[in-house]
């Protein structure tokens, strides 16, 4: 008697030739790519939470860290912090196990999350590079613009702005059906997915998102960095006929490590943060297959790791930042001799005092 139960190859050929490619849940990754994943986004979770809160621990610490682009730096930590703590765990176990199983609610939600720390980064660099260009080119004008006080102002104002333009993510995130394969049967799963009455929208708002948080902000960073680079290295700076020869090289020299460090900064978002763009546009016109998901998994793992680079171009290229991390680590652990000692002799300190 033959056997006729379909194969799961002849399952997938009948579901491909009779049913919409977007209505089937691409291929669960195999265990090797999982657990490279998982070893991957764990060592970026743990190295973004930790640099990140080491750079806003030093800098609100240490009043002499506490400048107009410093203070500006941290909205950028928090926002690398955000998405170490709260993305990444997220999209981790969306890819392991192969289907959203956290709710409708943690699905807007994430989506949500994820669209406001890129706006407030990007945003974040793009006022940074603005301040500077004022500083060094303008620095009569910014004299009386740049406050750590306003600073904190721009802060709530970028932070209020992405979390306003995100909006729309809430409203077109959402859960839908799936048909799941496995071996020869077939079940239903829920996909966290952007929904669009009509396909126009879709293009409409990722052209818009691409342009306006990416391909802006990068000319224009760019464009500024490029007038400071052209101040600092070729033109002589303003004010450099006042002071002390040697006090003028060495304020040059300081500008200019800071802007290399920045400009590292600005790049290394640019290169982790475009594959990301690019694959959105790309599935304009292409459908979501098993390929779309590998190289989705590597896209995301790219703009992920971006949270981890920046404290690390910090301790490298700026050297108050490593000597005030160094002073704040002495400060701690001084701090813990002191605390732990007194609770080893208590009677006889007493004693003493008392005579």
């Amino acid at each position: 008697m033959s056997n006729n139960t379909p194969s799961e190859g002849e399952l997938w050929e009948w579901l491909r030739n009779n049913t919409d490619p977007d209505d089937i849940l691409p291929d669960d990754l195999g265990q090797n790519w999982k657990t490279a994943l998982i070893i991957t986004y764990s060592l970026i979770i743990i190295g973004g939470i930790i640099g990140n809160v080491l750079v806003v621990a030093v800098i609100l610490l240490n009043k002499s860290m506490r400048s107009v682009t410093n203070v500006l730096l941290v909205s950028l930590a928090g926002s690398d912090t955000l998405i170490a703590s709260w993305n990444i765990p997220i999209q981790l176990v969306y890819y392991v196990k192969n289907e959203w199983t956290m709710g409708e609610t943690l699905c807007k939600g994430a989506s949500y999350l994820q669209n406001v720390s890129v706006v407030a980064s990007i945003t974040t660099l793009m006022v940074v590079s603005i301040e500077r260009y004022y500083a060094i080119c303008h620095p009569l004008k910014a004299r009386y613009i740049r406050t750590p006080q306003r600073a904190g102002i721009l802060i709530a104002i970028i932070w209020i702005f992405a979390l306003t333009v995100s909006i729309p993510m809430l409203m077109i995130q959402r859960l839908e059906i799936r048909l799941k394969v496995e071996f020869v049967y077939i079940k239903l799963a829920y996909v966290c997915a952007e929904y669009y009455s009509d396909h126009v929208y879709d293009v409409v708002h990722t052209l818009f998102m691409f342009l306006v948080f990416y391909t802006v902000p990068m000319v224009v960073m760019f464009c500024a960095y490029g007038r400071i680079a052209y101040q600092l290295w070729i033109r002589k700076p303003i004010g450099d006929s006042l002071g002390s020869p040697q006090y003028l090289i060495k304020t040059r020299r300081q500008k200019r490590k800071i802007i290399r460090m920045l400009i590292t900064v600005v790049v290394l978002f640019g290169l982790c943060w475009l594959p990301f763009f690019a694959i959105q546009l790309h599935h304009l016109e292409h459908d979501i297959d098993n390929s779309f998901r590998s190289a989705q998994t590597i896209v995301h793992i790219l703009g992920y790791f971006n949270c981890v680079l920046n404290p690390i171009v910090y301790g490298f290229m700026n050297e108050n930042f490593k000597q005030c991390l160094k002073s704040s680590i002495l400060k701690c652990r001084g701090i813990f001799k002191t605390t732990k000692r007194p609770s080893l002799h208590t009677v006889s300190i007493t004693v003493q005092s008392a005579v």
